[in-house]
């Protein structure tokens, strides 16, 4: 009885909570992918270094478990090699899926178009400016979120924000709705650049 009014509600619009899951190999197997993406990606990179952090996006990789990305904490740690670069590349690779990353600076002029995607990437979150629509004030970022949750898109996003300033920026509600959406993976440490 439930899945045939689910069925039928489905016709007038309704849809069910799902997000969908991706896997690109065993832990080991993720590992090895992750270091030949970011060799591949970055050819500024002299000596790479696996941090304990890949170690966690590596395990993500193996099984998104329905969640998407977020990865938090110290500069220079190559947050932004995998979102910009290495993801990307991964999930055309395996999935033949298009993903365009977009920096947070520029969400303003790019959100109609950020909203209708399947994966939703971003850099920097954090850095974009707040919207001014005809003397109402909003965060787009607040308006991403709540769009991947309600259409179930995933979310890949970096920030140097905490999980307090991220709650001091965008509120309680987006923190939450991010933490439900995100495995959350915090780099810490000194910066790899030199």
């Amino acid at each position: 009885m439930i899945s045939e009014a689910i069925q039928a509600l489905k016709d007038h619009g309704f849809k069910v909570r799902e997000f969908p899951r991706y896997s690109f190999g065993t832990q080991e197997q993720c590992k090895s992918l992750l270091k030949d993406l970011f060799l591949s990606v970055d050819r500024t990179i002299r000596a790479f270094e696996w941090l304990p952090e890949y170690d966690r996006v590596a395990q993500w990789m193996s099984d998104t478990e329905g969640k998407g990305l977020l990865l938090t904490g110290d500069c220079g740690r190559g947050k932004t090699n995998i979102i910009q670069f290495v993801l990307p590349v991964l999930f055309f690779d395996r999935y033949r899926l298009v993903i365009k990353p977009v920096q947070s600076e520029n969400l303003h002029e790019n959100i109609e178009a950020v909203l209708k995607r399947r994966i939703i990437c971003i850099d920097e979150m954090g850095a974009e400016p707040t919207i001014n629509d005809y003397g109402t004030l909003y965060e787009p970022f607040n308006r991403v979120v709540n769009h991947a949750e309600y259409d179930n898109q995933v979310l890949l996003l970096s920030t140097n924000l905490n999980s307090e300033e991220i709650r001091d920026r965008y509120g309680e509600r987006t923190l939450d709705r991010v933490v439900r959406l995100c495995e959350i993976v915090k780099f810490k440490g000194k910066s790899l650049r030199r």
